[in-house]
């Protein structure tokens, strides 16, 4: 497995704070987050996995037209992203002590390989299980990850999802997600030059 380039979380706290503080008001956050070295290091990586074809339909009816590994192993340049990105919310809750319902930890990790002119994944809401921050990082393509008010896909609002930006959604947990039922609607479509996509969830599990 490829190893990550230097990278320094400590330098991109700031970063991900305003990311955060975004979700206050916004459905989702993105900002420009990786290098390119460190996108192809993680597209390298992912693309070495192997892949099974997802369910055609899953919940409410909702398509997926796409391969995936899951549950990904959390090893090498996946398990450094995802170590640096707990530390930047660990940072940030000790200073914002409420914002976490418990200590952010990543342990459900997917890869997912849409191929060129895929039907994508129709509009859904990630499960409840989910909790305080879902991350999805795009590695290459061309496609449209999109937010929408209603399950039809209305009043749409794109998401700039292009390698090198860390997309951040709420989750039941986070403080500024008033009830659960707020958590995003969201899809994936328009899929012109394939995608390749990797998502960090913190799975609350059973006590």
């Amino acid at each position: 497995m490829s190893i990550l380039p230097p990278f320094s979380f400590d330098a991109r706290q700031l970063i991900f704070d305003d990311a955060v503080a975004t979700l206050a008001y916004q459905s989702f956050a993105n900002p420009e987050f990786f290098t390119a070295e460190e996108v192809t290091a993680l597209n390298d990586a992912a693309l070495s996995l192997p892949f099974r074809k997802a369910r055609a339909n899953v919940g409410n009816n909702v398509h997926q037209d796409f391969d995936i590994c899951f549950p990904a192993p959390m090893e090498g340049v996946f398990d450094s992203l995802a170590r640096g990105l707990e530390q930047l919310a660990a940072n940030l809750s000790n200073r914002l002590p409420e914002l976490f319902e418990a200590p952010l930890i990543i342990n459900d990790f997917a890869v997912q390989r849409y191929p060129k002119n895929s039907a994508g994944i129709g509009v859904h809401k990630d499960a409840l299980s989910y909790r305080n921050l879902v991350f999805i990082i795009t590695l290459s393509g061309r496609s449209q990850l999109f937010t929408c008010n209603e399950r039809d896909g209305s009043n749409r609002q794109l998401i700039d999802d292009s390698p090198g930006r860390l997309v951040l959604l709420p989750a039941p947990g986070l403080s500024y997600l008033s009830e659960p039922k707020m958590r995003p609607l969201h899809g994936v479509d328009n899929i012109t030059d394939g995608r390749l996509s990797i998502g960090f969830r913190c799975q609350k599990l059973e006590t």
